[in-house]
């Protein structure tokens, strides 16, 4: 009855929109680095970026367009493949996909070094509440690490690669698709899988809801969903026939009303949950020089307002519409 009560008043609570997909021209646009990016995170209200572009890690002010102190040099910045900016700005964390490296972002000190030993860490995310990180491993492997405590233990949700990652805000749920065809949400303390969801191929990308209470996963071929992960149940998937769609990244936003991904070729985009319509297209900056650019990192930084980077360095922002009640 209360997931009835909980679909019946997303739909109310879905904006109205116009017939024609929204887009514009970005509001800002400043430029970060003349190489390829590797990584890239963008704080949740948008004050900081963090680039790696391989040999070195850089966090920038996105209000002043400054560095907030001197790039990571040697070995810590070289390969560094994934990274991430906590919730309350308070960490940032980077890695060579064997070791992890947590700083103190107000000064930039090393706090903690986590190592994934003979694993190989395809993709790790953090909990808002910055208690908890999950590493996702190519062994099928997924390790808990308290931050805190600096306890780790590693569960095995899964029996081949495991692609993307996903945590609640409170960390006490993890949500993994995998080579295996599955995506699973499993329970961060004991491992238990609590929903398993088929797809007819690898799932390549996953997010969840910060509440566990919606998500979303998109495999190699032709499954692009959304779900009710209490339940278990497909509601909608992507209104695309697009084959193969890719996503770099994504999260749901607005109460669970909206999805946004990035993609290769410029492409970031605005997706209704509720049944998966497209009402939102932007393309980011390319250089001429360039074969293309691909949306490496996207985030919504306040309710009217989308932040991106993009594999050239380049970090914009893009005006949404106000959501309008029906």
């Amino acid at each position: 009855m209360k997931i009835i009560l909980w679909m019946f008043s997303l739909l109310l609570l879905t904006a109205c929109y116009e017939d024609n997909i929204q887009t514009s021209p970005a509001t800002k646009q400043q430029h970060y680095s003349d190489k390829v990016l590797k990584a890239a995170d963008i704080s949740d209200d948008g004050q900081y970026s963090l680039i790696s572009d391989n040999d070195q890690v850089c966090l920038w002010d996105n209000q002043t367009n400054q560095k907030k102190y001197e790039c990571l040099q040697g070995l810590e910045a070289q390969l560094i493949e994934l990274l991430g900016i906590s919730k309350s700005n308070k960490y940032f964390y980077t890695s060579n996909r064997v070791n992890i490296h947590l700083y103190d972002l107000e000064s930039g000190r090393l706090m903690t070094v986590w190592t994934a030993g003979d694993n190989i860490i395809n993709d790790i995310a953090m909990s808002d509440n910055e208690s908890t990180l999950v590493f996702g491993f190519r062994s099928g492997q997924a390790s808990i690490v308290s931050v805190e405590s600096n306890n780790i233990t590693t569960f095995t949700p899964h029996r081949l690669d495991i692609n993307s990652v996903s945590i609640s805000a409170d960390g006490t749920k993890a949500f993994t698709g995998s080579s295996d065809k599955t995506a699973v949400l499993w329970n961060t303390k004991t491992g238990k899988a609590l929903q398993t969801f088929s797809h007819s191929s690898r799932v390549n990308h996953v997010v969840m809801s910060p509440d566990a209470k919606v998500a979303f996963t998109l495999d190699a071929i032709k499954d692009r969903s959304f779900w009710l992960l209490k339940i278990g149940k497909k509601f909608s998937e992507l209104a695309s026939s697009i084959k193969f769609i890719e996503f770099n990244d994504s999260v749901i936003t607005h109460n669970n009303q909206w999805l946004l991904s990035a993609s290769p070729k410029q492409k970031l985009q605005l997706w209704q949950v509720k049944d998966g319509a497209l009402i939102g297209e932007w393309f980011a900056f390319k250089n001429e020089d360039k074969y293309r650019s691909s949306v490496i990192k996207i985030n919504l930084i306040n309710p009217k307002e989308i932040a991106t980077i993009s594999s050239d360095g380049v970090y914009e922002t893009w005006p949404i519409k106000t959501v309008v009640k029906s």
